[in-house]
Protein backbone atom coordinates (compact mmCIF):
# COMPACT_ATOMS: atom_id res chain seq x y z
CA UNK A 1 0.00 0.00 0.00
CA UNK A 2 2.32 2.34 1.04
CA UNK A 3 6.56 2.42 2.05
CA UNK A 4 5.17 1.73 5.29
CA UNK A 5 3.70 -1.75 5.84
CA UNK A 6 0.10 -1.02 6.96
CA UNK A 7 -0.86 -2.27 10.09
CA UNK A 8 -3.88 -4.32 11.43
CA UNK A 9 -6.37 -1.67 11.66
CA UNK A 10 -5.67 0.12 8.55
CA UNK A 11 -6.06 -2.99 6.57
CA UNK A 12 -8.96 -3.31 8.19
CA UNK A 13 -10.51 0.07 7.72
CA UNK A 14 -9.47 0.19 4.18
CA UNK A 15 -11.44 -3.21 3.70
CA UNK A 16 -14.45 -1.99 4.81
CA UNK A 17 -14.61 0.76 2.96
CA UNK A 18 -14.01 -1.39 -0.13
CA UNK A 19 -10.73 1.16 -0.52
CA UNK A 20 -8.05 -0.07 -3.19
CA UNK A 21 -4.61 0.95 -4.47
CA UNK A 22 -4.20 4.70 -4.67
CA UNK A 23 -7.43 5.53 -2.64
CA UNK A 24 -6.24 3.68 0.09
CA UNK A 25 -2.45 4.75 -0.09
CA UNK A 26 -4.50 8.46 -0.02
CA UNK A 27 -6.44 7.25 3.06
CA UNK A 28 -3.42 6.00 5.19
CA UNK A 29 -0.53 8.50 4.03
CA UNK A 30 -3.42 11.10 5.55
CA UNK A 31 -4.00 10.05 8.26
CA UNK A 32 -0.16 9.41 9.09
CA UNK A 33 1.13 12.93 8.02
CA UNK A 34 -1.75 14.44 10.08
CA UNK A 35 -2.00 17.49 7.87
CA UNK A 36 -5.09 17.08 6.13
CA UNK A 37 -7.46 19.08 8.36
CA UNK A 38 -8.52 22.74 6.64
CA UNK A 39 -10.49 25.05 8.83
CA UNK A 40 -13.84 27.15 8.24
CA UNK A 41 -15.53 29.92 10.28
CA UNK A 42 -18.90 30.54 10.65
CA UNK A 43 -20.66 34.16 11.49
CA UNK A 44 -22.03 34.32 14.88
CA UNK A 45 -25.15 36.18 16.14
CA UNK A 46 -22.79 38.89 17.37
CA UNK A 47 -22.10 39.81 13.48
CA UNK A 48 -23.50 42.34 11.82
CA UNK A 49 -25.69 41.44 8.81
CA UNK A 50 -23.29 43.39 6.24
CA UNK A 51 -20.05 41.56 7.85
CA UNK A 52 -16.99 40.01 6.37
CA UNK A 53 -13.94 38.73 8.37
CA UNK A 54 -10.66 40.05 8.48
CA UNK A 55 -8.39 38.11 6.78
CA UNK A 56 -8.41 36.56 3.24
CA UNK A 57 -11.06 33.94 2.38
CA UNK A 58 -10.39 31.16 0.04
CA UNK A 59 -13.05 30.44 -3.02
CA UNK A 60 -14.00 27.07 -2.93
CA UNK A 61 -16.21 24.74 -5.87
CA UNK A 62 -18.11 23.51 -2.87
CA UNK A 63 -21.66 24.50 -4.00
CA UNK A 64 -23.05 22.41 -0.35
CA UNK A 65 -20.86 25.29 1.79
CA UNK A 66 -23.30 26.68 4.39
CA UNK A 67 -24.99 30.09 4.53
CA UNK A 68 -22.79 32.60 6.88
CA UNK A 69 -19.29 30.31 6.60
CA UNK A 70 -16.28 31.70 5.50
CA UNK A 71 -12.78 29.53 4.20
CA UNK A 72 -9.68 31.28 5.48
CA UNK A 73 -6.81 31.11 2.59
CA UNK A 74 -3.68 28.99 3.39
CA UNK A 75 -1.77 30.12 5.96
CA UNK A 76 -4.32 32.29 8.29
CA UNK A 77 -5.11 31.63 11.68
CA UNK A 78 -9.05 33.23 12.16
CA UNK A 79 -7.95 32.46 16.30
CA UNK A 80 -5.28 35.15 16.22
CA UNK A 81 -7.95 38.22 15.05
CA UNK A 82 -9.74 40.47 17.66
CA UNK A 83 -12.76 39.88 16.33
CA UNK A 84 -12.63 35.55 17.29
CA UNK A 85 -11.90 36.61 20.72
CA UNK A 86 -15.34 39.48 20.53
CA UNK A 87 -17.39 36.40 19.04
CA UNK A 88 -18.10 37.43 16.04
CA UNK A 89 -17.28 34.14 14.45
CA UNK A 90 -16.85 30.50 15.44
CA UNK A 91 -14.05 28.69 13.96
CA UNK A 92 -14.00 25.00 13.38
CA UNK A 93 -13.13 21.79 10.70
CA UNK A 94 -14.61 22.65 7.09
CA UNK A 95 -15.47 18.93 7.20
CA UNK A 96 -17.91 19.99 10.12
CA UNK A 97 -19.70 22.70 7.73
CA UNK A 98 -20.07 20.20 5.27
CA UNK A 99 -21.97 17.93 7.30
CA UNK A 100 -24.08 20.42 8.19
CA UNK A 101 -25.47 20.96 4.32
CA UNK A 102 -28.11 18.33 5.37
CA UNK A 103 -29.70 21.11 6.97
CA UNK A 104 -30.37 22.27 3.35
CA UNK A 105 -33.54 20.00 3.21
CA UNK A 106 -34.75 20.53 6.46
CA UNK A 107 -37.66 23.25 6.87
CA UNK A 108 -37.18 26.35 9.42
CA UNK A 109 -37.71 24.50 12.80
CA UNK A 110 -40.17 25.82 15.81
CA UNK A 111 -37.60 23.87 17.78
CA UNK A 112 -34.47 21.58 17.74
CA UNK A 113 -32.09 19.91 19.97
CA UNK A 114 -28.40 19.29 19.64
CA UNK A 115 -28.09 16.38 21.74
CA UNK A 116 -23.86 15.82 21.36
CA UNK A 117 -23.47 19.73 21.33
CA UNK A 118 -20.61 20.41 22.75
CA UNK A 119 -17.80 22.65 21.70
CA UNK A 120 -20.81 24.04 20.17
CA UNK A 121 -19.93 24.34 16.15
CA UNK A 122 -22.68 22.22 15.01
CA UNK A 123 -24.94 24.48 16.99
CA UNK A 124 -23.40 27.57 15.54
CA UNK A 125 -24.03 26.20 12.00
CA UNK A 126 -27.79 25.57 12.71
CA UNK A 127 -28.19 28.95 14.57
CA UNK A 128 -26.62 30.46 10.85
CA UNK A 129 -29.13 29.02 8.75
CA UNK A 130 -32.33 29.18 10.85
CA UNK A 131 -31.45 31.31 14.13
CA UNK A 132 -31.47 30.01 17.64
CA UNK A 133 -34.72 30.90 18.45
CA UNK A 134 -36.11 27.62 21.18
CA UNK A 135 -33.03 25.91 20.56
CA UNK A 136 -31.35 23.43 23.46
CA UNK A 137 -27.61 22.65 23.44
CA UNK A 138 -27.03 19.21 25.19
CA UNK A 139 -23.81 17.77 26.95
CA UNK A 140 -23.51 14.95 29.44
CA UNK A 141 -20.21 15.72 30.46
CA UNK A 142 -20.05 18.53 33.15
CA UNK A 143 -16.69 19.81 31.93
CA UNK A 144 -17.50 20.31 28.35
CA UNK A 145 -21.13 21.85 28.99
CA UNK A 146 -19.50 24.67 30.78
CA UNK A 147 -17.04 24.94 27.80
CA UNK A 148 -20.23 24.64 25.06
CA UNK A 149 -21.93 27.46 27.67
CA UNK A 150 -18.78 29.24 27.36
CA UNK A 151 -19.09 29.49 23.48
CA UNK A 152 -22.46 30.08 23.24
CA UNK A 153 -22.13 33.29 25.67
CA UNK A 154 -18.98 34.25 24.00
CA UNK A 155 -20.51 33.94 19.96
CA UNK A 156 -24.30 35.68 21.23
CA UNK A 157 -26.25 33.15 21.79
CA UNK A 158 -27.17 33.32 25.86
CA UNK A 159 -30.76 32.58 25.11
CA UNK A 160 -30.11 29.03 23.89
CA UNK A 161 -30.74 26.44 26.07
CA UNK A 162 -27.82 24.29 27.74
CA UNK A 163 -29.00 21.08 29.18
CA UNK A 164 -26.85 17.93 30.22
CA UNK A 165 -29.32 15.28 29.91
CA UNK A 166 -28.16 11.51 28.80
CA UNK A 167 -30.50 10.43 25.39
CA UNK A 168 -32.07 8.40 27.64
CA UNK A 169 -33.24 10.73 29.88
CA UNK A 170 -34.50 12.88 26.95
CA UNK A 171 -36.45 9.72 25.63
CA UNK A 172 -38.37 9.38 29.18
CA UNK A 173 -38.84 13.59 29.52
CA UNK A 174 -41.51 13.34 26.59
CA UNK A 175 -40.30 16.31 25.18
CA UNK A 176 -39.83 16.46 21.32
CA UNK A 177 -38.76 18.37 18.50
CA UNK A 178 -38.38 19.74 14.67
CA UNK A 179 -35.28 18.88 14.59
CA UNK A 180 -32.65 16.67 16.60
CA UNK A 181 -28.45 17.46 15.74
CA UNK A 182 -27.10 13.72 16.67
CA UNK A 183 -22.74 14.26 16.48
CA UNK A 184 -22.58 11.45 17.42
CA UNK A 185 -19.41 9.98 20.12
CA UNK A 186 -17.12 8.10 17.27
CA UNK A 187 -13.67 6.82 17.54
CA UNK A 188 -12.68 10.05 15.79
CA UNK A 189 -10.67 8.14 13.13
CA UNK A 190 -10.29 11.77 11.00
CA UNK A 191 -8.30 13.14 14.06
CA UNK A 192 -5.47 11.50 12.63
CA UNK A 193 -5.43 13.96 9.72
CA UNK A 194 -5.34 16.54 11.61
CA UNK A 195 -1.89 15.62 13.65
CA UNK A 196 -4.02 14.73 16.62
CA UNK A 197 -3.10 11.36 18.78
CA UNK A 198 -5.79 9.16 19.08
CA UNK A 199 -4.42 5.41 20.54
CA UNK A 200 -6.54 2.88 19.66
CA UNK A 201 -9.03 4.41 16.89
CA UNK A 202 -8.71 1.82 14.66
CA UNK A 203 -9.17 -1.41 17.06
CA UNK A 204 -12.30 -3.37 16.34
CA UNK A 205 -13.10 -2.93 20.36
CA UNK A 206 -12.94 1.00 19.67
CA UNK A 207 -15.30 1.07 16.74
CA UNK A 208 -17.73 -1.61 18.06
CA UNK A 209 -17.78 -0.12 21.63
CA UNK A 210 -18.43 3.09 19.39
CA UNK A 211 -21.09 1.56 17.71
CA UNK A 212 -23.28 0.22 20.40
CA UNK A 213 -23.26 3.63 21.68
CA UNK A 214 -24.46 4.91 18.88
CA UNK A 215 -27.27 2.91 18.13
CA UNK A 216 -28.42 3.40 21.88
CA UNK A 217 -28.22 7.19 21.32
CA UNK A 218 -30.29 6.86 18.16
CA UNK A 219 -32.50 4.57 19.56
CA UNK A 220 -33.47 7.43 22.09
CA UNK A 221 -32.97 10.11 19.86
CA UNK A 222 -35.89 8.79 17.29
CA UNK A 223 -38.12 9.08 20.82
CA UNK A 224 -37.48 12.64 20.74
CA UNK A 225 -38.75 13.85 16.96
CA UNK A 226 -42.36 15.22 16.17
CA UNK A 227 -43.94 13.75 13.26
CA UNK A 228 -42.50 15.18 9.75
CA UNK A 229 -39.52 16.28 11.70
CA UNK A 230 -35.48 15.45 11.03
CA UNK A 231 -32.34 14.03 12.79
CA UNK A 232 -29.45 14.73 11.44
CA UNK A 233 -26.51 11.92 11.63
CA UNK A 234 -22.76 12.96 11.57
CA UNK A 235 -20.08 11.59 13.01
CA UNK A 236 -16.13 12.65 12.48
CA UNK A 237 -15.01 9.01 12.18
CA UNK A 238 -14.92 6.64 8.46
CA UNK A 239 -15.75 3.05 9.76
CA UNK A 240 -19.15 1.83 8.24
CA UNK A 241 -19.42 0.12 11.30
CA UNK A 242 -20.45 3.53 12.97
CA UNK A 243 -21.90 5.27 10.25
CA UNK A 244 -24.07 3.47 7.39
CA UNK A 245 -24.49 0.42 9.83
CA UNK A 246 -25.96 1.91 12.77
CA UNK A 247 -28.32 4.14 10.25
CA UNK A 248 -29.14 0.70 8.61
CA UNK A 249 -30.06 -1.10 12.38
CA UNK A 250 -32.07 2.24 12.67
CA UNK A 251 -33.76 2.03 9.51
CA UNK A 252 -34.58 -1.67 10.42
CA UNK A 253 -35.74 -1.55 14.07
CA UNK A 254 -37.53 1.59 13.64
CA UNK A 255 -40.53 1.87 11.37
CA UNK A 256 -41.95 5.40 10.13
CA UNK A 257 -38.05 6.36 9.44
CA UNK A 258 -36.43 7.15 6.15
CA UNK A 259 -33.73 8.47 4.83
CA UNK A 260 -33.39 11.62 2.83
CA UNK A 261 -31.33 12.33 -0.57
CA UNK A 262 -29.19 15.62 0.13
CA UNK A 263 -28.72 16.98 -3.40
CA UNK A 264 -26.09 19.51 -2.63
CA UNK A 265 -23.76 16.27 -1.59
CA UNK A 266 -24.76 13.93 -4.32
CA UNK A 267 -21.26 13.57 -5.62
CA UNK A 268 -20.45 12.35 -2.02
CA UNK A 269 -22.93 9.48 -1.70
CA UNK A 270 -22.21 6.45 -0.16
CA UNK A 271 -21.38 3.40 -2.23
CA UNK A 272 -21.54 1.16 1.15
CA UNK A 273 -25.69 1.92 1.76
CA UNK A 274 -28.79 1.25 -0.06
CA UNK A 275 -30.12 4.22 1.46
CA UNK A 276 -29.03 8.08 1.00
CA UNK A 277 -25.91 8.51 3.21
CA UNK A 278 -22.85 10.53 2.59
CA UNK A 279 -18.96 10.22 2.92
CA UNK A 280 -16.25 12.66 2.98
CA UNK A 281 -12.80 11.33 3.20
CA UNK A 282 -9.50 13.50 2.94
CA UNK A 283 -8.74 13.24 -0.47
CA UNK A 284 -11.73 15.34 -1.56
CA UNK A 285 -9.66 18.33 0.29
CA UNK A 286 -12.13 19.86 1.90
CA UNK A 287 -10.86 19.20 5.71
CA UNK A 288 -10.65 15.63 7.71
CA UNK A 289 -13.65 13.74 6.70
CA UNK A 290 -16.64 12.55 8.10
CA UNK A 291 -19.81 11.16 7.55
CA UNK A 292 -23.86 12.74 7.38
CA UNK A 293 -27.43 10.71 6.86
CA UNK A 294 -30.35 13.01 7.45
CA UNK A 295 -33.58 10.59 8.95
CA UNK A 296 -36.85 12.01 8.59
CA UNK A 297 -39.85 10.42 10.46
CA UNK A 298 -43.31 10.04 8.64
CA UNK A 299 -46.24 12.38 9.70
Amino acid sequence: MSAEPAGKGELRLCARLGLEGQAAEALLAAMRAGVSSRGAVVLTAKAPPDYVPPFDCAELNAPWLPPHVFVPAEGVKPTAHADYAAGLYYSLDLSSCWESACLAEVPPPASSLDMCAAPGGKTMLMAARFGAGNHTANEVHPGRRGILRQNLEQCGMPQVRVAGNRPDQWARSGETFDLLLVDAPCSGQSLLCKGIRNPGCLSSSMVNGNAKRQKGIMLAAVQCVNPGGHIVYTTCTYDPEENEKVIAYILKRIPGWSAVEVPLLAPFRSQLAAFPAYRLLPAHGFGAGGFCCLLKKDK
